[in-house]
């Protein structure tokens, strides 16, 4: 007699994919992508998270694959192992600045949140943030990215956005012009922004987040620009920033050298 299937495992399991393929997403999102009830996703969820799969990200109540999910897939993204680690580093930033911060990643010409503290600094200025689209230059993520990455994959990404019909694109059609600030980004050592057409109330700046010479993604500080000039903003946010970056890729390349140790042991 051929045993009964788990509904139950099932629907857990489509969870999971549904997680997988969203990145980051609240239980409402993945109700919907799984096709499971709600109220199932959440006990789904709490089992998850209690055996440590899934995290739930402090800033949104989005939920993303935790680290230990490396245990069952190599097929573990980047970004996820950025989001997971950065997530606790992003609130002691925004717990010693009071500005909200995020963590963004590359995706085509876009920069991508995909972790925040907007909803938790007490400073915030902006909510839903998490899954918004980065210009990369406009925005300090995506000055500090392009400015820092390889010279090919610079050339080849501002060529991409030189041929984009977005207008957030438009400044790489002025060589000169995109020349001239990823020159001024790499002087300063950050991706700077006060203002601007599409975020006119704030101010940013943005350091990368580094694998080698691999630019991983890029953490970033938020303020009201009516309230802080760039100036004062750099000089509240600057230091606290590089040590949450420095912890980052710290805890990064630790995780990586006990992976190789444990890969190590295992081929013994």
């Amino acid at each position: 007699m051929q045993p009964k299937a788990s509904r139950s495992f099932a629907r857990g399991l489509a969870v999971l994919e549904a997680l997988n393929r969203l990145g980051s997403a609240t239980a409402l999102m993945l109700a919907k992508e799984s096709k499971v009830p709600r109220a199932t996703v959440y006990r789904l969820l709490q089992t998850l998270l209690d055996l440590g799969y899934v995290r739930r990200s402090p800033g949104d109540d989005r939920y993303q694959l935790s680290l230990k999910i490396r245990g069952l897939s190599e097929g573990f993204e980047d970004e996820h192992w950025i989001s997971a680690v950065a997530a606790p580093v992003l609130l002691d930033l925004t717990k010693s600045i009071s500005w909200p911060c995020d963590v963004s990643t590359l995706e085509g010409i876009r920069m991508i949140i995909r972790d925040t503290t907007h909803r938790v600094a007490p400073l915030s200025i902006d909510r839903n943030m998490v899954g918004r689209e980065l210009p990369l230059l406009g925005s300090s993520a995506g000055l500090a990215y392009i400015a820092f990455t390889s010279a090919a994959e610079r050339t080849t990404l501002l060529s991409l956005l030189a041929r984009s019909e977005d207008p957030a694109d438009a400044p790489a059609r002025d060589t000169a012009y995109a020349e001239r600030v990823i020159a001024a980004t790499q002087r300063l050592g950050y991706g700077l922004r006060q203002g601007g057409p599409i975020w006119p109330h704030s101010g940013a700046m943005a350091l990368p987040i580094m694998d080698g010479d691999r630019v991983l993604g890029c953490i970033s500080a938020i303020w009201m620009a009516r309230v802080i000039g760039h100036d004062e903003g750099v000089e509240r946010c600057l230091a606290p920033l590089r040590g949450a970056k420095a912890t980052i890729e710290a805890r990064l390349t630790a995780g990586a050298n006990q992976d190789a140790g444990l890969s190590t042991s295992r081929a013994d």
